[in-house]
């Protein structure tokens, strides 16, 4: 329970000690009230001894000497200035005196000064000249009923002061009134106390009738407490038992976190080490088994655990949630937290503040249960309503969802708007605009549809009319959704615009008479199956023409066509059929025999087809006859079989012609003994050879159009080498050819420009003591584009050389090769000599 003594909420023992502090002090007013009565008393009667003795001395005036008379005015004198010296000290209020001509006479006392009054002012006024003239029908009344003998008191309020004040006669001693007193007495604090007593007995009244009712049942147990103590302190016991096996037994969490010392919370602390303090000595001391089993520990482990322990996951949050418990009193949460091995939870709690007498912070009462199930749930269904929206409002077709009663639109997607071109809002507005959008023919139909479907599910297709007049087909699927008892209370249903789907069904019906046509009319025959292979479907007439076999006998039993297939093929068709029930389309031929006996060959190409659910539920395909294909295509292989041995033996021939010229060359050189013309023969030799090695390779060669490079250039240089390198052992080669083919028309200008500069290096580059290094290397850099590289790390180019302007055969020839390939060439002679060129393939038309 949440105490809190600056709340207002004080105990009973506080308020009774108040009630008695009042009471003490309104005994000491009106002990004071009462002295004031009886000074006054005197008062009144020594003014009564004075005028007496006055009218005393008239009676006597003749009877006195002058002396006497002398002696007696200082003694009334003397006796009147005591008399007002007693009224100007009267305290805490005024005197007043007035004769029968209601005009005061005598006016003092300390109270005047408190109202902004004073004697001078007063003295000598009548009442009329002094009252207020509010008051003054009052004051005149009770001044004549004063000296008509009758004392009046009452209170009288004068500004913000509250006076008792008494109107009394004043006699002579022959009891004659002469005049009239006034006596006022300042009795606001007393008002005040008494109100403020007032105040306090009506809330004391509040609280005790607060008090009764919260405590009915217990003060009707106490009433009997003197006759049945003992029934009561067995229903006081059996109570505390209950209450304890409610808190021990309650499927909700109970615990007590208490604080080592109270601890303030106001404004004179700073919180944030008030907070420090709480989480290292805010202790569990009392838990249920309910909240220990919400933790998954033991008792042992979770009494004594400080709020660092528990909160120790999130102690950011945990202390903005106790700063706000502080602050209020009392706190309803819900949040994460961890089990004792670090499992997540949720929980939702009520947390209360206990206060001790001094309204400091002695700890807190808190109620807890585990919500995982609930949170679990709920962002289960948060996710759930989200996918819902998500899909509603993002699928094309329309959902909605109406109340039966009343008939109103509860939902409709925004599918609606693009189906139906009208707005969303004015079907919420105005839900007549559904029917009105119903075309004429099918209103009637759909209403009354939906009527009677309303118990239970149901489909219809109709057509609306948009706004700019065109008409859209739709199927609408709509069912009920029942409450507890059974009665449907909504229906739900979604429309699909199947515009498209009944322009297809008018398209499919001619397609399939087109179909029809076509396939009854082709000479190739067509055929669809059950995707088991167990059922054929349709087979057009063709299939008689090709097979020689009636329709009929192949659809009582389809797989009878594989006892007519060639028993070399049959293997075709059953690989063919695992491809195609796996979704492949396949393309194979086979040889079939007719009844006659005559041999027919059929390309058969078959591919699946798939259902809505993506599932093969039939196969199709498409036979062929391609008997004559294929024995135009046996004269035709016989023919370039007839032309490869043809060409290959013209490569061997211009091969062998190529040699025999080189041999003639060889045997004319052996006449000639000018060393210049002698090496014009050598080169025309190497050049020959290199164009006959070409030769050679090609009609060795599969491929009669295109070279291999890489056994062709080394071939080549193993030539060379032979030829020009003159027994210089220190000359290696470093040979890097990608394994390019080129036409023939692109590797002879090649072969002859690798002929000439590695002859040239071989013959010019180096000397017999000197050691070198040529280097070949054939890529291509990309697409149809190829870099030829020939260099050597010879002595180079005397310094007088100009290579491009040089007239030696072999150089003109390299330049003139390269033109022929469109080739860029780029001469390095820095280092040892180096020739880069790039070129690309040369085309030619495609020989036969």
């Amino acid at each position: 329970m949440c105490i809190d003594p600056t709340k207002g909420d004080r105990p009973l023992e506080t308020c009774e000690a108040l009630v008695a502090e009042q009471k003490a002090k309104i005994r000491q007013l009106e002990e004071h009230l009462q002295q004031q009565r009886e000074l006054c008393q005197k008062l009144e009667a020594q003014v009564k001894a004075v005028e007496n003795a006055g009218f005393s001395s008239c009676a006597t005036e003749v009877d006195i000497t002058e002396d006497d008379r002398i002696q007696l005015i200082a003694s009334l004198e003397k006796s009147q200035e005591m008399y007002r010296t007693l009224i100007k000290h009267y305290p805490n209020g005024s005197v007043f005196l007035f004769d029968r001509n209601l005009r005061y006479t005598l006016v003092d006392g300390q109270g005047l000064a408190a109202v902004g009054l004073s004697k001078e002012l007063l003295e000598g006024k009548t009442l009329w000249e002094v009252s207020p003239p509010e008051d003054l029908p009052l004051f005149e009344t009770t001044y004549r009923a004063a000296l008509a003998g009758k004392e009046n008191t009452f209170e009288y309020k004068y500004g913000d002061r509250v006076y008792s004040t008494t109107i009394a006669p004043v006699k002579n001693d022959r009891e004659e009134i002469f005049a009239g007193m006034v006596v006022t007495q300042d009795i606001t604090d007393k008002k005040q106390a008494e109100i403020a007593l007032e105040e306090i007995k009506n809330q004391l009244e509040i609280k005790y009738q607060k008090r009764t009712e919260d405590l009915k049942t217990a003060n009707n147990q106490l009433q009997e407490e003197i006759i049945c103590r003992w029934r009561a302190e067995e229903a006081l016991r059996e109570s505390q038992e209950q209450l304890e096996l409610f808190f021990s037994q309650s499927l909700d969490g109970f615990f007590f976190m208490m604080l080592d010392e109270p601890i303030h919370w106001d404004d004179t602390v700073e919180k944030e080490k008030v907070l420090d303090y709480v989480f290292a000595n805010g202790r569990v001391t009392k838990a249920n088994d309910a909240l220990i089993a919400q933790y998954g520990g033991t008792r042992e482990e979770f009494i004594g655990r400080t709020l660092y322990s528990l909160l120790s996951h999130n102690l950011s949050g945990g202390r903005e949630i106790i700063r706000q418990l502080f602050d209020a009193g009392r706190i309803h949460i819900e949040n994460d937290n961890r089990k004792f091995d670090g499992v997540l939870i949720w929980v939702e709690g009520d947390y209360i503040c206990i206060y001790d007498s001094h309204g400091r912070i002695a700890g807190y009462f808190g109620v807890q249960r585990d919500i995982s199930d609930r949170k679990k749930t709920e962002a289960a269904l948060k996710e759930s309503e989200e996918r819902f929206r998500q899909l509603a409002e993002n699928i094309e077709s329309v959902f909605w969802m109406v109340n039966v009663q009343p008939q109103e639109i509860i939902y409709i997607s925004p599918g609606y708007e693009k189906i139906w071109g009208r707005s969303c809002a004015d079907l919420y507005a105005y839900g007549r605009f559904f029917a009105d959008s119903l075309h004429p023919e099918d209103r009637a139909r759909v209403i009354d549809n939906l009527t009677k479907k309303i118990e239970s599910e149901g489909e219809i297709e109709y057509r609306i009319v948009r706004p700019d007049g065109k008409i859209r087909w739709i199927r609408d699927r709509a069912f009920p959704i029942r409450n507890q008892a059974g009665k449907v209370y909504r229906i739900v249903g979604i429309a699909v615009d199947i515009t498209a789907r009944k322009q297809a069904e008018k398209t499919i019906r001619e397609s399939e008479e087109r179909f029809r046509q076509l396939a009854e009319n082709i000479q190739d025959s067509f055929w669809l199956m059950s995707a088991e292979f167990t059922d054929l479907l349709y087979l057009s007439p063709a299939y008689e023409q090709i097979w020689g076999r009636s329709r009929e006998e192949l659809y009582a039993e389809p797989l009878k066509m594989m006892e007519w297939v060639h028993p070399e093929d049959k293997h075709f068709l059953e690989e063919a059929m695992g491809l195609v029930l796996q979704g492949e389309s396949t393309n194979i031929e086979y040889r079939i025999f007719r009844p006659d006996g005559t041999m027919r060959w059929v390309c058969d190409r078959a591919f699946s087809i798939y259902d809505e659910s993506g599932k093969i539920y039939r196969i199709a395909g498409i036979g062929e006859d391609i008997s004559d294909r294929k024995l135009t295509e046996t004269r035709i292989q016989a023919a370039l079989r007839e032309k490869e041995v043809l060409i290959k033996e013209i490569h061997h021939r211009v091969k062998n012609n190529m040699q025999v010229i080189s041999s003639l060359l060889q045997l004319q050189a052996q006449y000639i003994e000018d060393e210049s013309t002698l090496a014009l023969f050598e080169e025309s030799q190497t050049r020959i050879h290199s164009m006959a090695l070409i030769h050679e390779q090609l009609y060795q060669s599969e491929h009669l159009d295109r070279i291999h490079l890489p056994p062709y250039v080394e071939n080549l240089i193993a030539n060379l080498y032979q030829s020009f390198g003159c027994g210089n052992t220190a000359i290696q080669f470093n040979l890097n050819v990608a394994p390019i083919y080129l036409n023939i028309e692109t590797a002879i200008p090649c072969g002859l420009i690798i002929n000439e500069l590695v002859s040239n290096s071989l013959k010019y580059a180096f000397t017999k003591s000197l050691k070198g290094l040529i280097t070949v290397k054939f890529s291509e850099l990309n697409f149809q584009l190829f870099q030829l590289i020939i260099q050597d790390n010879g002595r180079g180019f005397p310094a007088d050389f100009d290579v491009e302007n040089t007239e030696t055969l072999g150089l003109r020839l390299v330049r003139m090769l390269a033109y022929q390939l469109d080739a860029t060439i780029v001469i390095d002679s820095l280092c040892g000599t180096c020739y880069t060129l790039t070129f690309k393939e040369l085309n030619y038309r495609q020989r036969l």
